[in-house]
């Protein structure tokens, strides 16, 4: 009897600058913005503007809602040519078949047994509830992988618009179709193209650079380990948009996923060489770029203008070489040892990548490759810019520095360790140190950082343990006192955490927003209108932590949700249970 077995590479791209022209506050972090979702959207005949255009930053009333979302799920054409009942009285004329329709297929149980509330502005809940109902056979989106509570609470403060819709909707066509029993393990675009809504094309067309594009291959093997069958395929929201079958090549791991699509390797099969090849993104068609003993395979470490760098790692040795494709132009850079293999790690930029290996920095540019022999510390970060940040960690004191992607300094800070102990080994692993970055910005117990004209600046030596950037130009952190270290640990996974907040100037001077208290504060998520969203942790599973989403404003701090399995392991009212807590401690409403 045959035995299955199958291995899966899976590399989910983003071709353009994600959230280029985000509207609203729902984010799906697409390669394709809010405006060009819309229009992938309308493209395949499930979304419309007004005379107006898209007009994504309008609320939307209950009436409007319906009707969107009955053309989201193909149906405008039988709703409106069919006579559909519903019990509610306020609904008006254009939009009675919509409400109807909607109303006959389970999908909306209006805000009373004779109301739909069709002026009332609908809410992000509302339509939420309104997707998990099209695909799934259940009336809360808890759970369900398509949002949370957190997303949602925040979106309603916000107010919903119909630039959140659009994103919603976009989300939606990825999301398994599981309604009235239903296996046959589409995503919501399957479904609809089944139904007819729109062809395979018409959707690959309209989504091609708009939604993530998933590359994925796949083998099938029989009980004695031969390969049987193969799959190359190119996917958009469970949609295959390509496909090539029996070709046993799989795609090439990489640090950097833009560069990876373009590289598959062969499968490994007993006696048989390993070839790299170059992948056409549309077509999946392949071209030969080198052949190799069957025991390496490659790993994408970046790439430099149209240079891509790759290690070809030695399967039984540990060795490996450092190699450049230039085109279909294959170079060996340079032989590298079982050390150097080991621990290569690259981080890119737009000036090409810096390659940390055996505690040596190497620059892989557009002109090739060379030691960065003046850099010390361990690297930390480069920017996008081409600005490198090490640190320097020890007992007493931690050196930050900066160099440009020539390996010249620009910047250094030497920060004291306030943190006592008599163990040199217990003040060194708690010294103060980076944590967190966004591009130019830097923070951690280290203090908050940034790169600024390609100079490294010091903002605070106070800690920041997650940072956001306020519309003023200041930055609110999360942040506990330099002789301490808060600190909480999930999946194994040590993480440092704040019990306070702060507000730091440009200048540097500092505001406390909310004192130090009994709170584990790990992420500072937005800030907006003087109120700050956060999250706290609490344990939860063993070894996992749970999350509320809380709202400071005016030294006041609201809960506003928790996740899933604080509802389920702690209590069904925790919001309610830690405002109280918090209203307790003076710190809350109360």
């Amino acid at each position: 009897m045959k035995r299955l077995f199958s291995t899966c590479l899976m590399i989910g791209l983003l071709t353009c600058t994600a959230g280029a022209a985000q509207v609203g506050t729902i984010r799906n972090d697409y390669p394709g913005d809010t405006e060009a979702q819309a229009q992938m959207l309308y493209d395949i005949g499930l979304f419309r503007g007004t005379e107006k255009g898209f007009e994504l930053d309008k609320p939307m009333t209950r009436a409007e809602a319906a009707a969107m979302l009955t053309r989201l799920l193909g149906a405008e054409k039988a709703a409106l040519s069919g006579t559909w009942k519903h019990p509610f009285t306020d609904v008006p004329q254009w939009a009675d078949k919509y409400v109807g329709w909607l109303y006959q297929n389970g999908l909306t149980k209006g805000t009373s047994a004779t109301k739909y509330g069709a002026e009332e502005k609908v809410t992000c809940d509302q339509y939420c509830i309104f997707l998990t109902r099209a695909h799934l056979d259940w009336d809360s989106y808890s759970g369900t992988g398509f949002t949370d509570n957190d997303e949602v609470a925040q979106c309603d403060e916000e107010g919903f618009i119909r630039g959140d819709a659009v994103s919603l909707s976009a989300r939606l066509l990825e999301q398994n179709y599981g309604k009235n029993g239903d296996e046959h393990g589409w995503s919501m675009a399957q479904k609809l193209i089944h139904d007819g809504v729109f062809t395979t094309e018409q959707f690959k067309k309209a989504a091609w650079d708009v939604l993530p594009r998933i590359y994925d291959s796949a083998c099938t093997y029989d009980e004695n380990g031969n390969m049987e069958g193969s799959t190359f395929a190119c996917t958009i929201s469970g949609v295959p948009v390509a496909q090539r079958d029996n070709i046993a090549v799989e795609y090439v791991f990489g640090d950097n996923a833009d560069s990876a699509r373009k590289y598959a390797g062969s499968y490994y099969q007993e006696g048989q060489d390993y070839t790299l090849y170059r992948v056409d993104e549309e077509t999946l068609a392949l071209t030969e770029i080198a052949h190799m003993p069957n025991k390496y395979y490659a790993y994408l470490l970046g790439s430099a203008g149209e240079t891509d760098y790759f290690l070809l790692k030695d399967q039984a040795a540990g060795e490996a070489l450092l190699c450049s494709v230039r085109g279909i132009t294959f170079k060996v850079e340079k032989s590298l040892t079982n050390e150097q293999s080991r621990t290569a790690s690259a981080m890119q930029s737009q000036q090409g990548c810096i390659l940390a290996m055996g505690g040596e920095l190497y620059k892989l540019s557009a002109d090739g490759v060379s030691r960065l022999e003046n850099v010390s510390g361990e690297l930390f970060h480069v920017t996008d810019d081409g600005v490198l940040v090490t640190q320097n960690i020890a007992a007493d004191s931690t050196e930050i520095t900066a160099y440009s992607f020539d390996g010249t300094k620009c910047g250094s800070f030497t920060i004291q360790n306030t943190y006592t102990s008599d163990d040199e080994q217990i003040r060194q692993h708690y010294a103060p140190q980076l944590t967190g970055f966004h591009d130019d910005l830097l923070w951690g117990s280290a203090g908050l950082y940034r790169v600024v004209n390609g100079a490294l600046t010091q903002i605070t030596e106070t800690p920041a343990y997650s940072v956001q950037r306020d519309k003023d130009g200041s930055y609110v952190a999360a942040t506990c006192d330099k002789a301490e270290r808060l600190e909480y640990y999930e999946a194994a996974i040590e993480y440092l955490a704040g019990n306070s907040i702060i507000r730091i100037a440009a200048d540097g001077s500092e505001t406390v927003l909310l004192p130090a208290c009994s709170l584990t504060i790990d992420s500072i998520e937005t800030v907006k209108n003087d109120a700050v969203r956060f999250t706290t942790v609490v344990p939860t599973e063993p070894r996992m932590m749970g999350r509320y989403g809380c709202v400071l404003k005016d030294g006041k701090v609201s809960v506003k949700s928790a996740t899933s399995d604080i509802l389920y392991m702690i209590s069904e009212n925790a919001v309610q249970n830690e405002q109280k807590r918090l209203d307790e401690l003076g710190i809350g409403l109360k």
